[in-house]
């Protein structure tokens, strides 16, 4: 969840151009390399540094070989090791099993991408003749994110008082409406995990079961992800974990490892391995997931600045330091961060997890260990 409306915004070069494609070129990966694992293992070391994170713990895969790496402790104040295998709160990268859900249905032919969502879900949202499926994939809807509301604080101490309370996709997705649409549908690009929740509702009301269910049958137990979960409400992590933690303004950490996920649903709420989300990620890009014509447009980018990148559906597309493009997602729930990345070929994947103790952990380390895994 961890990005907010507020931080990626762009107006499109122009309205009427269409999805505009990301042109940064696509290389080869190289072979796992000692260089590519010590670069990655010092930049996990600096995150350490930072004292802003307990533990962080990694995958990087090349060409079918895998280097686990960790660093820091599971617990603040302890001397275990991060589980070398240990589950964790995926947070945004959720985003990625959604539109590839989405997807899923429309290589069925059951779901159009630039259908309007008043052909799915009438009634639900303003100008939904106008609003297209792709359109919320790609958070070109206009539509507010709950999450930038004050009642909705999704970090920091802030949040503890909403650590276990059970929410609804309608709830929630009902107070964003609350305010008037962000902007003309399809003229700017506006980060909105309430239009992933409309997506989850839209996986719904096409299957008649729950985004739960359906990203569950279609992808984590075709690809036999063991460890790889999507909870309701159920407030647990179940399995092996490192503990991530929110700081109060007294100086006390709070073991936030327990919490509702409800408030992320299809936007974040899922939970995961490194070895499966890498499993996930190759199977992704090699066209074991989606048919070509699905993954083509989930790959399609819309350019926002050079730090973000561009965005696909439910894909960032970037460029590394050393020119190599990468595509997944980053994400955030309270405790921990997460890094989700392959190439496109699938060939170099990487499934990074921070276990934080403050708020929110400093970007920059955090991006450089993203960079690290992929370029030596």
């Amino acid at each position: 969840m961890r990005i907010t409306s507020k931080t990626l915004v762009l107006a499109l070069a122009a309205a009427t151009a269409g999805t505009v494609l990301a042109t940064v070129p696509a290389h080869a990966a190289q072979a796992t390399t000692p260089s590519t694992t010590a670069s990655l293992q010092k930049a996990m070391d600096a995150l350490v540094d930072t004292g802003n994170v307990a533990g962080v713990q990694a995958r990087l895969t090349e060409a079918g070989n895998q280097r686990v790496l960790r660093a820091g402790t599971a617990q603040i104040g302890g001397s275990r090791p991060v589980p070398a295998d240990g589950l964790f709160r995926m947070g945004s990268a959720t985003k990625v099993f959604t539109a590839a859900t989405v997807l899923h249905l429309a290589g069925e032919g059951r779901i159009k991408l630039d259908e309007p969502i008043a052909t799915y879900l009438p009634g639900l949202l303003p100008r939904e003749n106008d609003i297209t499926v792709r359109m919320i994939l790609q958070h070109t809807a206009g539509i507010p994110s709950y999450t930038d509301m004050p009642e909705y604080p999704t970090a920091g101490e802030p949040y503890l008082k909403l650590r276990f309370t059970r929410f609804t996709d309608e709830q929630l997705v009902a107070s964003a409406l609350a305010k008037p649409l962000n902007f003309e549908p399809g003229t700017r690009f506006s980060y909105s995990n309430t239009g992933y929740l409309v997506a989850g509702m839209l996986i719904k009301a096409v299957t008649g079961n729950s985004w739960q269910n359906e990203v569950t049958k279609r992808i984590i137990k075709p690809l036999r992800l063991r460890d790889t979960s999507a909870p309701t409400y159920s407030t647990s992590i179940p399995g092996p974990h490192a503990h991530g933690y929110i700081k109060k303004s007294t100086g006390q950490y709070v073991d936030i490892s327990r919490l509702n996920p409800s408030i992320a649903s299809a936007g974040g709420a899922m939970i995961t391995t490194t070895k499966d989300l890498t499993t996930f990620l190759h199977s992704l890009a090699t066209g074991k997931v989606l048919k070509p014509a699905q993954l083509t447009e989930m790959k399609k980018g819309l350019f926002v600045n050079p730090q973000i990148g561009a965005y696909g559906l439910g894909l960032r597309v970037q460029s590394t330091s050393c020119g190599k493009q990468i595509i997944g997602h980053t994400g955030g729930i309270p405790g921990y961060l997460t890094a989700a990345y392959t190439t496109p070929d699938g060939r170099t994947t990487l499934a990074l997890s921070v276990n934080e103790k403050q708020p929110q952990t400093d970007q920059a380390p955090f991006e450089k260990a993203i960079d690290a895994a992929f370029c030596a």
